[in-house]
């Protein structure tokens, strides 16, 4: 079906244009049902646009701020066209509507599908969605655009189960990404507005140190986003909030760590989400991958070009565990986990307590960026037994 395109085809301002997508509608030519998702600074409809079963996403405008941010999101939009992204087939970008059409994805995105529906997916499903939500944000940063929330909310599924990477409202352009002074920013004792939208933006739980010591961000900012979520995919388990069987073992959200006490555990304690298994199926060099994409250092962390190559290897040469090897009778071992720098507590641990006295004593200064953790003589200072990156004894 190809909608008809209204001349001229531009938003209100001007600012938007297309040749290929309409960017105004009459109003005959769509018709909305009941919400089906609703947020704070938008409310989704299931909708027909001429005939074809789409979702809208309608924005709350409540400022001109807000319609700036419509804008400039439709332009970005516009410009996108690639299999693993959302598409965008239509838009309103006139008064009193203003209005985002998309392809519909009756499965929903992959947060509902692994938490709410309790998929268990395979390890082929696994590295297929893994492979080609690689190919999207490599289309991405390709472009130079930066999309600063990647997470399972965020990645639509279709019929297929081939994902699609949704949301665009804080993506970026790498070029438009300023640094903002971070004394500055720590002198005034709150953020600025340019700061705080453009450095401290993300969910929590997905998002690399870098961004929550509000340094500028990076594509490799994604890849760490990118590497969580592969993780989450595999475990089916949402980031820190995990419960082992040992005390000391609960991870931090079931400890009631406040996200300031989760951030400081990230920045300077190297805390990470429970690495997946073997006995999830996972192969060697994925867990390895994962374990690269959420280093510390965001220049350690592999590009997507990279990435790309290392998971179209994987798929070509067939290196995962088939289903027949199960703990007890894989051949299939951990990644070499370095223990050089680990801790045994025998005995149970308060996290609450522990967290705070590690808040208290923390310090995430520009200046010092990397911690002493590795280095710490300090008996109290927690290192994981099994991995760097992991809350997991």
């Amino acid at each position: 079906m190809v909608l008809e395109i209204l001349e001229p085809n531009t938003c209100i301002r001007g600012c938007c244009r297309s040749r290929t997508i309409p960017l105004h509608l009459h109003p005959s030519s769509y018709s909305l049902s009941s919400p089906i998702a609703r947020g704070a600074e938008s409310v989704v409809y299931e909708a027909i646009l001429d005939g074809r079963r789409v979702a809208v996403k309608k924005p709350v405008l409540s400022t001109s701020d807000d319609l700036d941010k419509f804008h400039k999101e439709l332009q970005l939009l516009s410009k996108l066209d690639h299999p693993g992204i959302l598409k965008l087939v239509a838009a309103h970008a006139r008064p009193p509507n203003y209005m985002f059409f998309f392809d519909f994805y009756e499965v929903g995105n992959l947060a509902h599908k692994l938490h709410v529906e309790e998929w268990s997916p395979s390890i082929g499903q696994v590295m297929e969605i893994t492979a080609r939500l690689a190919k999207a944000l490599l289309y991405l940063h390709s472009l130079g655009i930066i999309h600063r929330d990647v997470k399972p909310t965020n990645i639509l599924l279709n019929e297929n189960l081939h994902p699609h990477l949704a949301d665009f409202g804080l993506a970026e352009y790498k070029k438009d990404l300023k640094q903002v002074s971070i004394m500055n920013w720590k002198s005034s004792g709150k953020p600025t507005g340019g700061f705080h939208k453009k450095n401290m933006v993300g969910t929590l739980i997905y998002m690399a140190p870098e961004v929550m010591r509000k340094e500028i961000q990076t594509e490799k900012s994604d890849v760490y986003s990118f590497g969580v979520t592969v993780n989450e995919l595999l475990t089916r388990v949402v980031p820190y909030t995990d419960l082992r069987a040992e005390a000391q073992a609960h991870t931090v959200l079931e400890m009631n760590y406040t996200e300031q006490q989760l951030t400081a555990a990230v920045v300077s304690e190297g805390l990470r989400p429970v690495l997946a298994g073997p006995e999830m199926g996972a192969s060697t060099g994925l867990l390895s991958l994962i374990q690269r994409c959420w280093d510390a250092d965001p220049q350690k962390r592999p590009s997507f070009s990279d990435i790309v190559l290392e998971l179209d290897v994987m798929l070509e040469s067939g290196e995962r565990a088939d289903e027949k090897d199960t703990p007890a009778n894989s051949d299939v071992s951990r990644p070499h986990l370095d223990t050089t720098n680990t801790h045994i507590y025998q005995e149970p641990i308060n996290w609450f307590t522990h967290g705070q006295d590690f808040l208290d004593r923390a310090s995430l200064s520009s200046e010092n960026v990397v911690s002493t953790w590795l280095s710490s003589s300090d008996t109290m200072v927690y290192r994981p037994v099994l991995s760097w990156g992991s809350f997991s004894t």
